[in-house]
């Protein structure tokens, strides 16, 4: 008999791979999409291990320790809670598949009292992978397609003037935003720095805004101006007076806004 290795790990690592989809998704958890391919992979390596032939490699044991491992990588929030609750569901849930499996094996085999089941060509296994398959993507466009409208909800068009310098940029709404400058109270408008940089500022116009995160302790320079918000119901604009501060950080990897903007303003 013929056993193709590189065939039986991408089997499993597909079947892994919708496997911790649903038992995540089932669950509400937020997941890591790297986290979640690793797991895969391993998950595919240890469907290998049948074909060693080890006992210790097969035990039952070690098969949760395995999902465990699965589940960790694959969490955003490694919580002892959420940690248990994905390694039942994820068993639930592979539990329902094999039975689906088996229910499709006994229709493309043929069974009798003295000989058993016999599989001579079992096809449906490749609908099923393919199913699967098809699962894993659909799951993933949905996902992505929902944070994608998420993150649009809260992305506005602005204009940022000083003297006779504007700009036009994208800000996101980042509601945990509640920097102000102390004196005049007005909310701040985090700007990479690569568009702050254009504005020619006067020292006598500069303020000087001293926040205090969790992680980080520090100061950032600003201007106050005047910003244009569209608001996306009406089609109009709604001016707005804000500090304009410099950012050293590259705001979005995808470059899909350049501006914070506090909740204070919206």
């Amino acid at each position: 008999m013929e056993v193709y290795l590189d065939i039986i790990f991408i089997e499993n690592a597909i079947i892994d791979l919708f496997l911790m989809l649903v038992t995540l998704r089932l669950l509400r958890l937020k997941y890591r999409k790297d986290g979640i391919y690793i797991a895969a992979i391993i998950g595919g390596i240890y469907g290998l291990a049948p074909i060693v032939g080890s006992a210790v490699l097969s035990s039952t044991l070690l098969k949760i320790i395995v999902a465990i491992i699965m589940i960790i990588l694959s969490l955003k929030e490694k919580v002892l809670s959420n940690i248990f609750k994905a390694t039942i569901m994820f068993f639930m849930v592979s539990f329902t598949l094999c039975g689906v499996t088996f229910m499709s094996l006994l229709s493309s085999s043929t069974y009798t009292i003295y000989g058993g089941m016999s599989t001579s060509d079992y096809s449906i296994r490749w609908i099923l992978i393919s199913i699967l398959f098809v699962g894993v993507i659909a799951i993933r466009v949905y996902d992505t397609i929902k944070e994608r409208a998420v993150i649009d909800n809260f992305i506005y068009d602005i204009y940022i003037k000083n003297d006779e310098k504007i700009l036009m940029l994208k800000g996101f709404l980042d509601t945990g935003n509640e920097l102000r400058e102390p004196v005049t109270n007005l909310p701040c408008v985090i700007v990479e720095n690569n568009y702050f940089n254009q504005f020619d500022i006067p020292d006598d116009k500069k303020f000087i805004i001293k926040y205090d995160t969790i992680n980080e302790v520090g100061e950032v320079k600003g201007f106050k101006g005047n910003i244009m918000i569209k608001n996306e119901d009406s089609n109009s604009w709604t001016r707005v007076d804000a500090i304009v501060c410099g950012c050293e950080r590259k705001l979005s990897k995808e470059d899909e806004f350049q501006a914070l903007l506090s909740r204070g303003i919206v």
